[in-house]
């Protein structure tokens, strides 16, 4: 079984010339997908909020959403379809074809909401606008912009985010992350903490069972309280490290 085991799939198709403001129509999605025997979901999201949480005992997933348009033949052509396989499920926001769009001003976004079963891992990609993700068994985040917050994970969690600052909390696995700005606050990780890369924005980490290693850091400061393993940073331009109460090893650059 692969590492992220669910995989549960929407496609929010974006463009530059959004203009979030313009909702003149508007519909309502509710249904519920019977996803069978599967151990993988996947998702995939653009412009619009998107909320994914777990649910125990939970047996299928359940799908509400918001969808938003300036034109109201667009909206007629966007829905969330869904395409089951051999080990995962794919769903897939579907936007009518670019060369359909009446004009550079048409605007279209998904706010989005999936309850999931907690035991199943998820693989998500978020590419524009707040995401929430909490009570899944494994994660492997890619986000392109907006806030993020990550709650109750119990396996392992990988973020690569582009902008927006990042919330992670409670996760029961490993943390690996690469960041390209905004901030990183991370507490209560029972395994090792490993940032990857961070090019701007500060990185606060407190309760991390394990070791805290960040591989590079541009700017920013970093700040690591109660760490149960080894505390390195391999390299940092700019920006003050401050650490406290790491029962291991502290190693800092030169």
């Amino acid at each position: 079984m692969k590492l992220f085991a669910t995989t549960l799939f929407l496609s929010l198709v974006s463009t530059s010339a959004f203009a979030w403001g313009d909702c003149d129509y508007s519909r309502d999605i509710e249904r519920t997908v019977d996803i069978g025997s599967v151990d993988l979901i996947e998702v995939e999201a653009g412009a619009g909020f998107l909320k994914i949480k777990g649910e125990t005992g939970r047996k299928d997933v359940l799908i509400e959403a918001r969808l938003c348009s300036s034109d109201e033949d667009m909206l007629e052509k966007m829905d969330v379809v869904t395409d089951l396989s051999s080990g995962s499920a794919h769903f897939e926001t579907r936007y009518p074809n670019k060369s359909q769009w009446g004009n550079g001003w048409d605007s279209a976004s998904i706010d989005l909401t999936l309850t999931v079963p907690a035991n199943l891992a998820m693989d998500v990609e978020d590419s524009s606008g707040e995401a929430r993700v909490e009570n899944v068994a494994s994660l492997k985040m890619t986000d392109s912009s907006g806030e993020l917050r990550i709650r109750d994970v119990a396996g392992d969690l990988s973020v690569r985010d582009s902008s927006g600052e990042m919330d992670l909390k409670k996760i029961g696995g490993n943390v690996e992350i690469t960041d390209s700005s905004g901030g990183i606050y991370a507490s209560d990780i029972k395994g090792n903490l490993r940032v990857l890369a961070d090019s701007s924005g500060s990185i606060e980490a407190r309760r991390v069972a394990k070791d805290v290693i960040v591989e590079r850091d541009s700017s920013g400061a970093i700040d690591v309280v109660d760490v149960g393993g080894d505390f390195t940073v391999e390299k940092d331009s700019t920006g003050g490290i401050h650490y406290d109460n790491v029962d291991g090893k502290v190693s800092l650059p030169n």
